[in-house]
């Protein structure tokens, strides 16, 4: 997948691939404006043109990610089954950058149920939390590909919220 780079050289050369946080260090100035605005998506295009990716669809994760994600979260390969990872998706105009819920959401009352489900003082605060709410949204959107009216009724929505997401600058 083609992006523009908005970390340091080398960001995650002493901690491996990891997911980025809210107010992550290793993120640069521009590459800081470019995610809030999601305009380093912007080079994907090119993928969508190729037909690798597709316009909308649920966001693809680095394979290093998915490997440990699919150990702690029962059902996340399956959000990319049959489907091309799309530029948008409903996970990204409905949750932040990083995949948390936005406050106040109906989703955000049901986070504290999903996340660390089985009260391991060690898993407070692990990436999985944020990924097992986005999943929700991915099999939400896969479920609507089911029937041409609600596939339509979706497509159109993320399209038309995507760059009211972009303009607010609502990303991390």
């Amino acid at each position: 997948m083609t992006k523009f780079r908005t970390m340091q050289v080398d960001a995650e050369k002493h901690t491996g691939a990891v997911l980025a946080a809210d107010r992550d260090p290793r993120i640069t100035r521009v590459g800081s404006w470019l995610r809030k605005t999601r305009l380093d998506e912007l080079p994907q295009f090119w993928d969508v043109l190729r037909g690798k990716m597709s316009l909308v669809g649920p966001r693809p994760e680095r394979p290093q990610l998915i490997r440990d994600l699919a150990h702690a979260i029962p059902l996340f390969e399956e959000r990319m089954r049959g489907v091309k990872p799309g530029i948008t998706g409903l996970a990204q105009v409905s949750l932040g950058y990083s995949g948390a819920a936005k406050e106040g959401s109906e989703i955000a009352q049901l986070a504290a149920s999903m996340h660390n489900p089985f009260d391991l003082e060690e898993a407070d605060g692990a990436i999985a939390d944020d990924m097992r709410i986005k999943l929700l949204y991915d099999l939400a959107y896969l479920t609507s590909l089911e029937k041409f009216s609600t596939y339509l009724w979706m497509e159109i929505s993320v399209i038309v919220k995507t760059p009211l997401v972009m303009l607010r600058g609502v990303g991390r």
